[in-house]
């Protein structure tokens, strides 16, 4: 994980900028959370909405927008130049190469990661490493805020939490084998590529290009049956977590109902809860799908290492 590191540390400022705005985006949701559930105890008890009530709320409501649009512009920026700097250190390697060193390189391999792994480590950027940070820190503020209001309704609903970590870690491990296999079988397919093209004249000599493409079509073939392996595993797995996930709403819409009826709770408060559990459960049932993403990540990133060369800013 050194090269991200690097890649994080060169694009610094808009990565604090980008963290910045997802927390300010978590404190002003959970804000305008805050009014709503005021604005419901008020409706709820009869008790007419002052017109300042109802100015602040769409105020809160449109700060909300204007951040959560300024969140997604500066993660897809931050994301489009850290993956820019990292084809432009693809380049530079090649670039600063001795004739003889070129002439040296295996074509397949140096393809394959120009086409696969940088690809994968631009699609995890984009599509998993922002939203991860996003979704942890909406789950600290979302847990913290719980319980300043009703901490003993936070560990009744998230108590079976435990179980889910639990699955949550071997199911990660079984996903994240599963989609090595797949990444495995990839190389083996694009080195196999490679071979076809450094032999073609004796292929057309000898008149062999069906035997070599039958032996393609095998390692297509075991390439596409472990990458289907991985997304059915993936997609039952996780089925199951977002099963396991209802579980604390469930509890949570339970627990808070009888509250409510005993008067203990507002209905508004309870609203609240339910309208924000996502943000405490949503992490753990998509934990399994990130583990796997991430391994892949930092395996791919490990391959690119030697292959990344940084002059300055």
């Amino acid at each position: 994980m050194f090269l991200f590191i690097q890649l994080v540390q060169r694009r610094l400022f808009p990565a604090v900028v980008t963290l910045a705005a997802c927390g300010i985006t978590a404190g002003v949701t959970l804000v305008w959370n805050f009014q709503l559930g005021r604005i419901i105890n008020s409706v709820s008890a009869g008790v007419f909405l002052s017109y300042k009530t109802i100015c602040l709320a769409f105020f809160t409501l449109g700060i909300t927008f204007v951040f959560t649009y300024f969140k997604g512009y500066i993660s897809g920026y931050l994301c489009e130049i850290i993956t820019h700097d990292l084809r432009m250190g693809y380049a530079r390697y090649f670039a600063s190469l001795s004739i003889p060193e070129t002439e040296n390189l295996n074509t397949g391999q140096e393809l394959s990661k120009l086409q696969n792994e940088i690809a994968d480590v631009s699609a995890y950027i984009n599509a998993n490493l922002i939203q991860l940070a996003d979704d942890i820190i909406k789950f600290i503020a979302t847990l913290i805020w719980f319980s300043t209001i009703k901490p003993g309704l936070v560990l009744l609903a998230n108590g079976p939490c435990i179980v889910i970590i639990v699955y949550v870690f071997f199911s990660s491990k079984i996903i994240g084998s599963a989609v090595m296999l797949s990444q495995q079988d990839r190389g083996r397919m694009n080195k196999f590529a490679d071979n076809l093209l450094a032999l073609f004249p004796v292929i057309k000599l000898y008149n062999a290009s069906a035997m070599m493409i039958a032996d393609y079509d095998r390692e297509i073939g075991e390439w596409e049956k472990h990458t289907i392996k991985a997304e059915t595993v993936q997609a039952r797995l996780m089925s199951l977590s977002g099963l396991l996930s209802t579980v604390p709403l469930m509890i949570l819409l339970l627990a808070g109902g009888g509250m409510v009826i005993k008067g203990t709770l507002t209905i508004g408060t309870l609203y609240v809860f339910l309208n924000l559990s996502g943000n405490v459960s949503g992490v753990m049932m998509n934990m399994p799908g990130y583990i796997a993403a991430f391994r892949r990540f930092s395996s791919n990133m490990k391959l690119l290492g030697p292959k990344i060369l940084f002059t300055g800013k």
